[in-house]
């Protein structure tokens, strides 16, 4: 009996063993992560809409990108490739040869290519009856492109790249993993055992963003925050390289609810700047 005893001791969990992790979920953003917004707009497949500008990252997105089109009329068009949206409750199937496309109530044109997520395509204006025929207009233009869509992982430091990643290094700042969600392609929000993380890929404007304690994470700038009435809450933020005017790649990490959270945040920052 005693024998007995001490085996089924020895298959017991050990005093302060920790919480297993759960799994991360599976990628739904995956087939995205290196499709290069900007060759979606392609100069030759828009020239016949008329003279194509320069194409650029539009927003917070590096997965999304803009372009200012001269019609014939010299009007200008500019439309926008948004990667890895989720179509709108209110969107109805539209007619572009080749693909699975539907239009919403806002005119924005989705194109389906993993479930109910996909590729999108808007026109800046307030003409709502016209964006909706030039959305249509312009799907139509790079129907090859929306359908096999460009990879192109040097597209941003952010191509190619998980914002819940590297999972093992950030449950050592927020203990073992209970759930985590991919809200969009650019975040991560993860509850671990001890505490909260919240990880953004981004492009900020840092004209008129309120700087905090400068810092260097992984040999690049970057800045932390805390307000004085939350101590169990930090955020550090760090500068990956300039992108556009006055505009830089940033990745962002906030640790909630946990004590010495700027460490932590300090720390998930720096194994975060390692994947970049």
């Amino acid at each position: 009996m005693i024998v007995a005893l001490l085996l089924l001791a020895g298959c017991s969990a050990e005093p302060g063993q920790s919480t297993p992790s759960v799994p991360l979920p599976p990628d739904e953003w995956a087939s995205f992560r290196n499709v290069d917004s900007c060759a979606i707009l392609d100069e030759a497949a828009l020239s016949k809409l008329g003279k194509v500008g320069a194409r650029t990252f539009s927003g917070a997105s590096a997965h999304n990108c803009v372009v200012t089109i001269t019609q014939p009329d010299g009007s200008p068009l500019t439309a926008r490739a948004y990667v890895g949206e989720r179509v709108a409750a209110d969107a109805k199937p539209v007619d572009i040869p080749g693909l699975i496309a539907v239009q919403d109530s806002g005119c924005t044109l989705t194109v389906k290519t993993a479930g109910d997520l996909g590729i999108a395509i808007s026109i800046e204006g307030t003409d709502y009856e016209k964006q909706c025929a030039q959305a249509r207009d312009v799907a139509t233009a790079v129907a090859t492109q929306l359908k096999s869509p460009p990879q192109n992982q040097a597209a941003s430091p952010f191509h190619g790249k998980d914002p819940c990643q590297p999972i093992d290094q950030f449950t050592q700042q927020i203990g073992a993993l209970k759930e985590a969600r991919r809200p969009t392609l650019i975040n991560c929000e993860l509850t671990g055992a001890n505490g909260t993380m919240l990880i953004s890929h981004e492009i900020e404007n840092m004209a008129g963003h309120a700087h905090g304690e400068p810092l260097t994470v992984g040999g690049k700038e970057g800045m932390r925050h805390q307000e004085p009435d939350q101590q169990d809450r930090c955020e550090v933020m760090v500068l990956v390289r300039p992108v556009l005017e006055q505009s830089y790649f940033t990745t962002r990490l906030e640790v909630g609810g946990t004590s010495d959270s700027c460490a932590k945040a300090t720390n998930a920052a720096n194994e975060s700047a390692k994947e970049l």
